[in-house]
């Protein structure tokens, strides 16, 4: 199984346990979508980062170095995630359940990017 199959599969596990925590927040809490949307993505962060770590990447790096890069990008995905999540419900009117998968979508592949390229680019190939 290649990176991106690897990284798709611990995107699955991770946005399930992400869209519940937003779902509970939303929907059984009475959140906020953005104060929601807040929660679901800092519990996935830490999710994120150890199976990415060592599932999809097979990283062998010191962990402080990678946690700082994994966090710059995070800073790099989740404003684009938070951007494309506000615009669509306050600005197109787009349903809250709805924005939250388009906006996941674009934290996605932004977070991909960043995590081959930038965070575990030292890390053992997966072929």
């Amino acid at each position: 199984m290649n990176q991106f199959s690897r990284f798709l599969v611990v995107g699955v596990l991770n946005t399930v346990l992400g869209y519940s925590v937003i779902s509970a927040c939303m929907y059984l809490a009475g959140m906020s979508p953005e104060i929601s949307n807040v929660a679901g993505y800092a519990i996935g962060l830490v999710a994120s980062y150890v199976l990415n770590k060592s599932y999809t990447f097979n990283s062998k790096r010191k962990n402080s170095r990678e946690i700082i890069r994994f966090l710059a990008a995070f800073g790099a995905a989740y404003p684009a995630n938070f951007a494309i999540l506000f615009f669509l419900i306050h600005e197109i009117g787009t349903s809250k359940g709805l924005s939250q998968i388009y906006a996941g979508v674009v934290y996605m592949c932004v977070q991909f990017i960043m995590a081959k390229y930038f965070v575990f680019t030292d890390s053992h190939t997966c072929k």
